[in-house]
């Protein structure tokens, strides 16, 4: 999380792609506020995306990025297929966004704008079309859907993910054991993860006893292991926000007949699904593999 990690090539031409997107729906500009489609349009890998993130993309000329001033530095270091223009805490990225739009002559045009999204609250996006002299158009899913097929680029990210994913997790099961603490493994899971080269993961790791299993996203806590029962884990190493997760479950000690038939089970229902996916596969047959099994 210290720096751009696509090529400039990488960037340009997923811009190209979403300018003839928009192009195609007779757009003139677009204003994306997804923090995770702003990153995949100008590789902005920070925390700060708690705060409203615009990026502002006309069909010609170059994006304009809306933040806080404080982003400065950091956008300047990695951004360089936008233009940086911070608003200060005084006023709302609405507030700027809504005068960028006027700077560059997009007055009275038809601009779209991503309605679904948590990086962009209702009273933010009632701020700049009431600011703003434009005629809206919702643009959610346009960037998210060219998002689906990953790149050369992104596949090796994933790859490296998978790596430190299969680090921590072996950390994680190692460390489980009949009177280890729930924060001990964590902590084992968390260090190899970095060790690995891992950057800090977008959830988890999630480790818990089966007695909580319901408990869908809560994590360790200050109980102890013991013998025979089940842990559960849920955890992906991330490097540059692409994830590769895994799930286990592990027991401490020896698992019964039972238990090692459903493993055996699993892992070739695991093996049908992966044989399933084929380019132009449905999504309902790849799940109809791992039913048949």
């Amino acid at each position: 999380m210290d720096r751009n990690p696509f090529s400039e090539a990488e960037i340009a031409g997923r811009l190209v792609r979403v300018r003839t997107a928009l192009a195609e729906r007779k757009l003139d500009a677009a204003v994306f506020a997804s923090p995770e489609n702003v990153f995949y349009l100008t590789g902005l890998d920070h925390w700060g995306y708690f705060a409203p993130h615009l990026l502002i993309v006309p069909l010609e000329g170059k994006p304009v990025l809306v933040t806080r001033s404080m982003e400065k530095v950091t956008i300047e270091k990695q951004v360089t297929a936008a233009e940086f223009r911070g608003h200060s805490d005084s006023e709302t990225a609405a507030d700027l966004a809504a005068r960028v739009l006027a700077e560059l002559s997009l007055s009275g045009k038809r601009i779209g704008l991503e309605y679904w999204t948590a990086g962009l609250s209702h009273g933010l996006a009632v701020a700049l079309q009431t600011q703003a002299d434009a005629r809206w158009s919702d643009v959610s899913g346009l960037v998210d859907k060219m998002r689906r097929v990953k790149s050369a680029e992104e596949q090796a990210l994933m790859r490296q993910a998978a790596q430190v994913t299969d680090a921590a997790a072996g950390a994680a099961i190692a460390a489980i054991s009949d009177g280890a603490s729930e924060q001990e493994v964590a902590a084992q899971c968390v260090a190899a993860m970095i060790r690995a080269g891992g950057h800090a993961p977008g959830f988890g790791p999630f480790i818990r006893p089966a007695a909580r299993l319901g408990e869908e996203h809560t994590t360790w806590g200050d109980g102890i292991y013991r013998k025979g029962e089940p842990v559960f884990v849920e955890l992906s190493g991330c490097i540059s926000r692409y994830h590769a997760p895994l799930g286990r479950l592990v027991r401490i000690g020896h698992i019964s007949d039972e238990d090692a038939a459903m493993a055996e089970v699993t892992a070739k229902a695991f093996n049908a699904v992966v044989e399933a996916l084929r380019p132009g596969a449905r999504a309902r047959d790849v799940y109809a593999a791992w039913q048949a099994v």
